[in-house]
């Protein structure tokens, strides 16, 4: 089992930012038990490149990530960001 950290405070505040959307949370409740529960949680996200090259990207809905880091030896998952796509990437998609 792998123990979810935060890197700071920004996924708390994107929390609080999309308290009202439902699906968003639901989905990102979902995720985090996913990949506590994930033989190797890299599978269940999307390699990224450039400013997020050693991160991964969880899909939440058809808009909303959430952006991972792994750490195997220490069996840490370090979450990054929770956003759209503009959000985290600075572009549309």
């Amino acid at each position: 089992m792998w123990t979810i950290q935060s890197a700071d405070s920004s996924i708390d505040k994107s929390l609080k930012k999309y308290r009202s959307d439902k699906d968003l949370i639901c989905s990102y409740k979902q995720a985090i038990i996913d990949l506590t529960d994930a033989v190797d949680p890299t599978t269940l996200g999307e390699r990224k490149h450039g400013r997020f090259k050693f991160c991964y990207s969880y899909n939440l809905t058809k808009s909303y990530r959430l952006l991972y880091r792994v750490f195997f030896e220490e069996k840490i998952i370090q979450l990054i960001a929770l956003g759209d796509h503009k959000e985290l990437f600075g572009r549309d998609g």
